[in-house]
């Protein structure tokens, strides 16, 4: 406001020239560039109003002159870098002029409260910085104003919006871009979003329980191959690394559906250029061709679009392959276009691969720290009726899920109206707010008891690791749920294991979740054959 009140004075002949008469040189260039900066705009506005005053008129374009004469690159860095720093105070600071905002914490100046994501990830950090305070807090990390919302104040003040369609998903520019405009995470959802309906209704058809109980036997075999590799790097190592191959079994099955009938080359390739989208969401999204993640992700994305249109000219697929599905008028729905097809497919595979590739390592952990549930679960068979039926393996399952959910928390923002609070205040139009799904698991109890999911917990919270009730929850849990019972079974029935190093630890590839340290080492043998 100074800069702006010096600058119109300035331009009137009310004052001398700017940072002439002040203590700090330094300072004075700053103020003097802003004041000739808005000197340069108010020329252009009293030129484009035809004052009536030539007068003054000359007298601005002799100002305007001088400020130009004297201009120096030393001087204009010093004013564009004083202009992005005042943009970046601005955007950070600038809401806290709405009226009844809720409880505010804005960190420091300009990086808010990233250092603690940095050094803590999303999860750690939300936990930590939410203790001891209310249910909805105005907050700054990860360069961006946010309004961290408890589950239980999101469903007494914005689910029935989010039912009726009137929030969007909040997701950073990289995650449009690769997961494509027809991704169902991206589109809005609830009453009056036909496009989304229409997508999510097919692909519910597509990925229900029946479809996947289909690909149990090469489930089964992904397990145990999985497994097996283990356990003869236990046998030459003394120990194993369990991460990556968890990670490998998760892009396995993720993409079952899709590469069904392929050849393993093929397959392969879809599981790498998967990964190479994968590392592209979660960087700058910066396009230097291979020599940036971003770029090398665009990349990956333009390869997969020319895999599936291929394969959508085949006459025929694979049954179990749901491209065939998508592409024709079903019980389901309408058939989906090519654009839809390629878009819907990037994200089951990240989505697939992202929901059980944290999942994995926090269930082996939990079945080596509880023998007396891993004996439970081998008794039980690998043949299954129902995925979703009460058993052990579920139990151990949703039991895992709570204490380490893959997605702790979700985004959206109401780009036209404030959301009201009641007594905790509104969140502004525009704002995004987050809805942390963790702190409510994590208040069902203290240490890891499956015991605690009856048939009465899993309807209420038994879906909240995959979202809850909303538009957006995930519409792969079935193959989740599948993936992880069969494997769980797989392991207590057939192998002896043990998590030898528990320790998780920050790292810079998962800023969601901590990561075990050294991959998570382990001891797997397979069980001597009755």
């Amino acid at each position: 406001m100074l800069a702006i009140g010096t600058a119109i004075a300035h331009a009137s002949g009310l004052c001398a020239p700017v940072g002439r008469d002040v203590a700090s040189e330094s300072f004075g260039h700053r103020r003097s560039a802003a004041g000739r900066c808005r000197v340069s705009l108010l020329v252009g506005f009293t030129r484009s109003c035809s004052l009536t005053s030539m007068g003054c008129a000359g007298r601005v374009l002799e100002e305007l002159r001088g400020v130009l004469g004297g201009m120096t690159w030393r001087r204009l860095g010093g004013l564009l870098s004083g202009g992005s720093l005042c943009r970046l105070w601005w955007s950070q600071y600038g809401i806290l002029l709405k009226r009844r905002l809720p409880y505010w914490s804005m960190g420091w100046p300009i990086i808010g409260h990233t250092p603690g994501i940095l050094s803590m990830t999303v999860e750690g950090w939300a936990d930590k910085f939410m203790q001891g305070k209310p249910p909805a807090v105005l907050a700054n990390y990860l360069f961006t104003n946010t309004v961290i919302v408890s589950y239980q104040l999101y469903s007494q003040h914005i689910h029935s919006m989010e039912l009726d369609g009137k929030l969007s998903s909040a997701f950073p520019p990289s995650f449009s871009k690769l997961l494509g405009k027809n991704s169902i995470l991206t589109l809005p959802g609830g009453k009056g979003h036909q496009h989304h309906k229409h997508l999510r209704t097919k692909l519910l058809h597509s990925l229900a329980p029946k479809p996947c109980l289909e690909l149990l036997p090469e489930m089964s075999i992904e397990v145990r191959k999985m497994l097996d590799k283990l356990a003869e790097d236990t046998a030459r190592n003394g120990f194993a690394s369990f991460e990556a191959s968890g990670s490998h079994l998760a892009a396995k099955v993720s993409t079952l559906q899709i590469t069904a009938g392929l050849s393993k080359d093929l397959q392969a390739r879809v599981e790498d250029l998967v990964d190479t989208v994968l590392c592209g969401l979660f960087s700058a999204p910066v396009n230097l061709g291979r020599f940036s993640a971003f770029g090398r992700a665009l990349a990956a994305r333009r390869e997969l679009q020319g895999i599936v249109t291929q394969l959508l000219k085949r006459p025929i697929l694979d049954k179990r392959n749901i491209l065939a599905d998508l592409a024709k008028v079903t019980e389901g729905g309408e058939a989906f276009t090519t654009e839809e097809i390629l878009d819907t497919i990037i994200t089951l595979l990240l989505a697939g691969k992202l929901t059980t590739s944290d999942a994995l390592p926090n269930l082996f952990v939990n079945l080596s720290q509880q023998p007396d549930w891993a004996a439970k679960v081998a008794q039980e068979s690998l043949e299954f009726t129902s995925i979703e039926s009460d058993s052990a393996a579920l139990r151990v399952v949703l039991e895992s899920l709570r204490i380490v959910p893959p997605v702790g928390a979700y985004r959206r923002v109401d780009k036209e109206k404030a959301i009201d609070l009641g007594e905790h205040g509104q969140i502004p139009a525009g704002c995004q707010f987050a809805v942390f799904l963790k702190t409510e698991l994590a208040a069902m109890g203290d240490g890891f008891d499956p015991g605690r999911w009856t048939s009465d917990v899993v309807k209420s919270h038994g879906w909240l690791a995959f979202g809850g009730h909303q538009p957006h929850s995930c519409i792969g849990r079935s193959l989740a749920l599948l993936e992880l019972q069969l494997f769980a079974r797989i392991l207590c029935r057939e192998y002896d294991f043990k998590a030898l190093d528990t320790e998780r630890i920050v790292k810079a590839s998962n800023p969601i979740n901590k990561c075990y340290r050294d991959g998570l080492r382990v001891t797997v043998t397979r069980k001597a054959r009755p």
